[in-house]
């Protein structure tokens, strides 16, 4: 529901138009220019357009960027756009068969969050960018450790929702398949439905070690000092896309990409930005931030699109950061169809 605006009607109707004709040819706009695209609507002068833009200037919702330049939004006025929009542009059949296409039933789990970020850099000509559940939202489902040799054996992690990892470890002592047996039993009646944070603790085990054979009892005091090797592809980022921001004039300079690029290899950069909006994204599914709005100096000339999906108990984000003058009645419905079908592939896993 679009918020309510201190502005007029007239106001209002001049600024959308100038964002959208903004975003349309990423140039200052004229009274002149912005009197043709209205003359349908306002019927009202160049001079009383000019009247207008100046109230919007000194109100902070446009500015100047040259003395003889038109206007363009401030961070403010994209706000404002964005606050006064009632409807998004629907999926066409190209971007809905994309986005099946690319995002399968029975592919795995990392190849769905790849293949989501580059379907949303395609739809939104941005660098799109997924996260999975945070490692402090996941629940054990079992543990599942198989000896494949007299030295090795296997891990397996099964999360809730069927997330799925493994881990390949010498074995101190040669690990029969009976002691990998009371091994399982051992763990999945202490941690099965519980949260990784209680699987982390070790303390928790000490106890319950006294119970284990020698050759478990090590075996097991290894996998908790390789538990955190284990979990570090949970949580992680996907990034596609950062070249796409060169169809964008003002972002095509190659100081400028490879900034832009540096910080987006950065998963910890990417990582700390996102936990910002965790709670914002547990109240509401979407979340918009513009330029200063994010507080971020390297990100003051971009947006940020967030949309939650969800993952039984848990939920992973998907994204987009592009530039501020994005087209976003046909972007946000793009994030928002990505999220949904990938909450609806991890409820069939």
């Amino acid at each position: 529901m679009p918020r309510k605006s201190p502005l007029t009607e007239r106001q209002q109707c001049v600024l959308q138009a100038i964002v959208r004709l903004y975003i349309r040819t990423g140039r200052p706009i004229s009274s002149r220019l912005l009197a043709r695209h209205l003359r349908h609507r306002l019927r009202v002068s160049a001079a009383t357009l000019r009247t207008v833009m100046a109230e919007l200037e000194e109100m902070g919702y446009l500015q100047q960027p040259h003395t003889s330049a038109g206007r363009i939004p401030t961070d403010r006025g994209y706000r404002a756009y964005i606050d006064s929009l009632v409807g998004f542009e629907p999926l066409g059949d190209e971007e809905q068969n994309l986005i099946a296409r690319e995002l399968r039933a029975g592919d795995d789990y990392d190849s769905l969050l790849q293949g989501a970020s580059r379907v949303l850099s395609t739809l939104a000509s941005a660098v799109g960018i997924t996260r999975s559940p945070a490692p402090q939202q996941l629940t054990v489902r079992r543990f599942e450790i198989m000896p494949i040799s007299s030295t090795h054996a296997l891990v397996i992690v099964v999360f809730e929702p069927a997330l799925v990892r493994t881990l390949l470890l010498e074995t101190p002592r040669s690990l029969s398949p009976s002691s990998a047996e009371r091994l399982n039993q051992f763990l999945n009646e202490r941690f099965a439905g519980r949260h990784l944070s209680a699987v982390a603790d070790k303390s928790a085990l000490l106890e319950g070690m006294l119970l284990l054979e020698p050759a478990a009892a090590d075996f097991l005091e290894q996998l908790w000092d390789h538990l955190p090797s284990l979990l570090q592809p949970l949580g992680r980022l996907y990034v596609s896309g950062t070249s796409r921001l060169l169809r964008y004039p003002e972002y095509a300079s190659v100081e400028r990409l490879q900034h832009i690029t540096f910080l987006l290899e950065e998963s910890s950069f990417l990582l700390e930005l996102l936990s910002r909006y965790e709670e914002q994204l547990q109240q509401h599914a979407l979340f918009i931030g513009i330029g200063r709005e994010l507080r971020v100096a390297a990100l003051q000339e971009y947006a940020l699109i967030l949309h939650r999906y969800q993952l039984g108990s848990c939920y992973g984000v998907v994204g987009i950061i592009g530039p501020k003058r994005m087209p976003y009645p046909k972007v946000i419905p793009a994030v928002y169809h990505v999220a949904r079908r990938l909450a609806e592939l991890s409820a069939q896993a």
